[in-house]
């Protein structure tokens, strides 16, 4: 009868401590998965700071400054940010042209 008991506590014992060793496990999941939504909402928010300094940077008049009034005679800005269905093809205007002269100059060649 003794010996019973004594398993019967044993193995109570051992299914307990598996059950919060389980138990554990869950918590340190979701501690680690909290931790890492925080890392990556960080690094959203440092995207776009990092967004918004490239686009104050890149504005016509910052450009001019940096390169010259001569090189960005027909300079036209790219918006921030591009939504492919609202676009047009008049205001996507020829990407020859946006990248340089020469390109501009075959573009009209080709296209008349």
């Amino acid at each position: 009868m003794f010996a019973k008991l004594a398993t019967v506590i044993v193995v109570l014992g051992a299914m307990y401590g598996a059950l919060l060793v389980n138990r554990q496990k869950r918590i340190d999941a979701a501690a680690q998965m909290s931790r890492i939504h925080f890392r990556l909402q960080e690094a959203d928010h440092e995207r776009a700071r990092l967004q918004v300094k490239v686009a104050r940077a890149t504005t016509a008049s910052e450009l001019k400054k940096r390169i010259g009034e001569k090189k960005l005679a027909e300079y036209r800005s790219v918006p921030f940010r591009f939504d492919p269905s609202k676009a047009t093809e008049q205001e996507m205007g020829n990407p020859l042209t946006a990248v340089d002269p020469e390109g501009a100059r075959k573009a009209q060649e080709i296209g008349g």
